[in-house]
């Protein structure tokens, strides 16, 4: 099969951006731990042993064989999907009729960004998250393009 070489140039030109971009993959989570990895997160005590669909917290996050590290109290209530994307773990929470998103680091528990408290679910997507409708662009490292302007 012969590629035209136009096609081929494009295809070209294309796969560094794509090599680079920022894949974020869900967290399936059972039994309230969640493994992608080398990264394991217990998310503690579920709001329905049977059919969960949100954790109290705190969360405790090992990588690989370090130790375990605990995330500030302030992330708590936890809703899917969680999602794991450059070493950062993101992590929709609510309290009464709020939600917010947060950006955690999973080497150091360190909490590195959280969105304005927003209504509406969290969607996930390469280079994106779309949160209570708004798009929250991130960067090659995972990292969110508006986290010098918002949060932490």
């Amino acid at each position: 099969m012969r590629v035209p070489g136009r096609l081929l140039i494009l295809v070209l030109a294309l796969a560094p951006a794509a090599a680079g971009a920022c894949h974020l993959a869900p967290m399936g989570i059972v039994g309230g731990v969640g493994r992608l990895g080398d990264v394991s997160v217990a998310f503690g005590a579920a709001d329905d042993a049977l059919h969960p669909t949100a954790w109290q917290g705190p969360l405790r996050i090992t990588t690989g064989s370090a130790p375990a590290c605990t995330v500030s109290d302030e992330v708590a209530i936890v809703e899917a999907p969680v999602a794991l994307g450059g070493g950062i773990l993101y992590v929709p929470t609510y309290s009464g009729g709020n939600n917010r998103l947060y950006a955690v680091d999973t080497k150091s528990c360190r909490v590195l960004w959280r969105s304005h408290p927003f209504n509406g679910p969290t969607r996930l997507g390469n280079d994106r998250l779309t949160i209570g409708g708004r798009r929250v662009p991130l960067d090659r490292k995972c990292r969110p393009a508006a986290m010098a302007g918002e949060g932490r």
